[in-house]
């Protein structure tokens, strides 16, 4: 491989990948099953094993009378509790009070939104910024050009709710999902309504051609003309082409590219394929005409080496910076975690419902990858994400499913109400159909990021 492959990013199936993916999912494990075992001891519950992971033991060590370890399969991980009294005076979890019982089964994901809590206490101190809801650009024969947007409208509102930045806008539209969206927007000192109907809505769908924008909206720092050739690698398809330090980028195939992932999707997409960049320099406009080499991965992508970088120097007109007081911060942490509970509970609502294309479910090889990337992009972002995931585990584990923690207080609340717990050829078909339930959406899960990783060729 050359020199020059090897210095560039490559998404996909690497070791970085992997590693990543399992740290962050350790990571979430431990806290999630730690709640658990935390509470189980608080109410003197004896703990057989704390595990991480499933399948064959990697390593092991007993500390009093619980077995910790580690196991190869890295998707989750249990807390077992003694069943029958091998020493003496331990106390059984199946002879406890139903409520200490619900308490140590909830224990595993109101752990998990505390750690999100205390992960934003720590994000959101400092100084803060906010991208303003002020369109840059907008996509050519996008929807959104189409229902009458213009580039310099400032979002205020949709459906009414109050909208001060873009992820407050990418989180609204999840949530109305299954409705029109009605924009009240500031154009030239003017407010103006703009109705985006749910049927021409690309966000709810699977778009394998452009996922890189919002129904054609383009927000800071995505902009015409916004990306700048910032280093170029020696020996590389793009110096040999002739391609410049500074170099501004225009259009590709005379597509216009309005951030970095409009570019490196459509250089991966093309490798081995004569491409035309446009590009600015020093007042001129360029055509380049360029061969992306294969990057020599596991699936072949197009790369031409060259690091990019978006044009900043009007950010202080999109960007807004702030701070919380100690009360503010607090009550914004427990306002976010509630918000995003919210928005992920009502993403699988919609997905099961049909308003949301099934497609963009993400499984494990999404997780990786997005692990890979958060921890790349730096410790701030990748403990954003961490936050994003330990809420979606929390709220995935308290569905009423067999199996699942929820499932488990479901059962908890049918033997308070009838005095009595089900009875055990019920309960063994119930946690069976909860597997069988589990392995199809995991599946589906699965096959969405394979065919969506097959599909970048």
């Amino acid at each position: 491989m050359q020199d020059w492959q090897e210095k560039v990013y490559l998404k996909g199936l690497d070791l970085h990948s992997l590693l990543s993916f399992v740290l962050t999912i350790s990571l979430v494990v431990i806290v999630h099953e730690f709640g658990h075992f935390a509470v189980a001891k608080f109410f003197k519950v004896s703990v057989e094993k704390f595990s991480v992971g499933f399948g064959r033991i990697l390593f092991k060590k007993q500390f009093g009378i619980t077995e910790f370890s580690i196991r190869i399969i890295p998707l989750g991980g249990f807390v077992k509790f003694y069943e029958k009294s091998k020493f003496k005076n331990l106390t059984l979890f199946e002879k406890i009070p139903l409520y200490k019982r619900s308490l140590i089964v909830f224990a595993g994901p109101l752990i998990n939104f505390i750690f999100a809590f205390f992960l934003l206490i720590f994000l959101n101190q400092g100084e803060q910024f906010k991208i303003l809801p002020k369109i840059t650009a907008l996509s050519p024969e996008s929807v959104a050009s189409n229902v009458g947007f213009k580039v310099d409208d400032l979002i205020l509102s949709i459906n009414d709710k109050r909208i001060n930045s873009v992820n407050e806008h990418n989180r609204t539209i999840i949530e109305l999902a299954d409705q029109d969206l009605k924009y009240k927007i500031l154009r030239k000192n003017q407010t103006t309504l703009i109705t985006l109907p749910k049927s021409e809505r690309l966000d709810l769908k699977m778009n394998r051609n452009n996922n890189n924008n919002i129904n054609g909206l383009n927000f800071f720092p995505s902009a015409e003309n916004s990306l700048v050739i910032d280093n170029i690698v020696l020996n590389s398809p793009a110096e040999k082409a002739g391609i410049m330090k500074n170099d501004r980028i225009i259009s590709v195939n005379d597509k216009k590219v309005f951030n970095i992932n409009d570019f490196v999707s459509y250089i991966k997409s093309k490798p081995n394929e004569k491409i035309l960049i446009l590009v600015a320099r020093e007042n001129k406009q360029i055509e380049v005409s360029i061969t992306p080499q294969t990057s020599g991965n596991i699936v072949n992508k197009g790369v031409i080496g060259v690091k990019i970088r978006p044009i900043l120097d009007n950010k202080k007109d999109y960007i807004k910076s702030f701070k919380y007081n100690n009360l503010e911060l607090i009550y914004k942490s427990f306002y976010d975690v509630l918000s995003n509970i919210k928005m992920v509970f009502k993403s699988f609502v919609h997905i099961l419902t049909g308003n949301i294309d099934w497609r963009m479910l993400s499984g494990p090889i999404s997780i990786a990858e997005l692990s890979s990337e958060t921890i790349s992009m730096g410790l701030l972002t990748y403990l954003s994400f961490l936050v994003f995931l330990n809420i979606n585990v929390g709220l995935l584990n308290l569905l009423p499913i067999p199996t699942l923690d929820g499932g488990q207080l479901f059962f908890y609340s049918v033997e308070a109400i009838f005095g009595r717990p089900l009875n055990n050829q019920k309960m063994i078909i119930s946690q069976r159909l909860g597997v069988i339930i589990l392995f199809l959406v995991f599946t589906l899960a699965v096959y969405n990021d394979v065919f969506n990783f097959m599909l970048n060729k």
